[in-house]
């Protein structure tokens, strides 16, 4: 079994149900599709084309959810980054509408999946409240939510006495509210994909490393320490883990480090008062804010860090989040640290890619993994099984690199600091 320290230290690998049965892939086997990547997308990916009748593989480096897809927050947000017209101003008329629709459509995507295959993951859909920092980030929530709105999404905005009520705090003055958002447990979320991908015949192989992949005839090869696998497609979802097995592919992404932390169990009364009526948050920091409520009588909170490990300076952010959203919780009640990295995109979009006839890669989902992850699932099964490029809701693009990207652990440190230090001095002058 794969054993790492981190993942071991997460609340969610403490309460999750356990996972399907898997073993390490050995010999020589085909496929008709390998997937690389156990996670939510991948997953997902497999689930699609086996109910088609196609024979397909996922292998994995450790096991499935042992990446983000076990370790985020859990936050289901169907919401992008961006204004829609900037957008549409990226991908262009026609596919500028059709990621708007992914986005917006996400959270009903994910909780039909939930209800159609029963999962046991903890799921609610009590909203979603994306608090304003500071006052100068209200104007730009308040263009979020009206362009949003315009477009069929349920956003609306909270203030004052409402919102300090929603949140069981004063952190935030005024905030977005999406109330098709909500939460789930990822640890959970992921195995259970597994498991009904495994009941329609995908095959699911642990401590399965992807080393090398090649053109052999017709199709392709792929090694792993134990075995070789020929398959007519390979499909890459890997988002914030991506290694070098797919050439060029590691450079269209910077692995961001989400971290967080959960409270100690805490008493009924405590519990209740915050985020009462179960809303997730997060906020409009640059190094943002996160949090929500687990089932299980728990508070999370969580940032961006520099280590999965989330120790030193990262601890030391988490506590400062505490202490601006929920100040009645003290480092001495937190037990639970952990992090997992993000595909962050120059576009900050999730990306497509076919370098080369029979591979895909879906990546990128910048921090809306379950959501977004889920959709990518699909996306790429239907391009395996036979929808053209141009009908995708994601344009094919080649990829867009990151210059100097070796050197991304650098500007990353640097960029967090410069951007934490941003955010002081508007909350400080708000």
């Amino acid at each position: 079994m794969s054993n790492f320290r981190q993942n071991h230290q997460s609340l969610w690998q403490h309460t999750a149900i356990n996972p399907p049965k898997t073993e390490t892939l050995e010999g020589s086997v085909q496929f008709d599709v390998t997937i690389v990547g156990a996670g939510i997308t991948g997953l997902r990916t497999a689930l699609e084309l086996t109910k088609k009748g196609l024979s397909v593989a996922v292998l994995d480096k450790h096991e499935p959810g042992w990446g983000a897809s076990g370790r985020s927050g859990g936050q289901i947000n169907p919401l992008a980054h961006a204004q829609p017209n900037e957008i549409i101003d990226q991908l262009g008329p026609v596919f500028g509408p059709r990621m708007l629709d992914n986005y917006i459509n996400s959270a009903d995507e994910v909780f039909n999946i939930i209800e159609q295959y029963d999962l046991k993951c903890d799921a609610q859909r009590n909203g979603w409240l994306r608090g304003a920092h500071s006052r100068i980030a209200i104007p730009h929530l308040e263009k979020m939510a009206k362009n949003w709105s315009d477009l069929g999404l349920d956003i609306d905005s909270v203030e004052g006495n409402e919102l300090h009520h929603l949140l069981g705090s004063e952190g935030y003055s005024y905030a977005t509210r999406v109330k098709s958002g909500g939460s789930l447990h990822p640890l959970s979320y992921t195995r259970e994909l597994a498991r009904v991908a495994l009941e329609n015949g995908a095959k699911i192989y642990r401590d399965s490393e992807v080393t090398e992949v090649i053109k052999k005839g017709s199709s392709w090869q792929l090694t792993t320490n134990t075995a070789v696998v020929n398959s007519d497609w390979v499909v890459f979802c890997t988002n914030g883990y991506t290694d070098d097995s797919l050439k060029g592919l590691k450079e269209t992404i910077i692995p961001l480090i989400s971290v967080q932390a959960a409270t100690r169990p805490l008493s009924d009364e405590e519990y209740s008062h915050v985020l009462p009526e179960g809303h997730t948050i997060s906020d409009t920091r640059r190094v943002i804010y996160y949090g929500r409520k687990d089932n299980r009588n728990r508070i999370l909170l969580g940032s961006l860090g520099t280590s999965e490990l989330c120790v030193g300076s990262d601890r030391d952010r988490i506590h400062k989040a505490f202490e601006a959203v929920f100040p009645q919780f003290k480092p001495q009640d937190l037990e639970f640290f952990w992090g997992g990295r993000i595909a962050h995109t120059k576009d900050v979009l999730p990306h497509l890619h076919e370098p080369a006839p029979g591979i895909l890669a879906g990546l990128g989902c910048n921090g809306r993994g379950i959501a977004m992850g889920t959709v990518m699932g699909r996306i790429l099964s239907e391009r395996v099984l036979g929808k053209k490029q141009q009908d995708m809701s994601i344009p094919t693009t080649p990829y867009n690199k990151f210059h100097f990207h070796r050197f991304y652990q650098v500007g990353v440190t640097i960029t967090t600091k410069y951007f934490e230090a941003r955010d002081a001095l508007e909350v400080k002058f708000s």
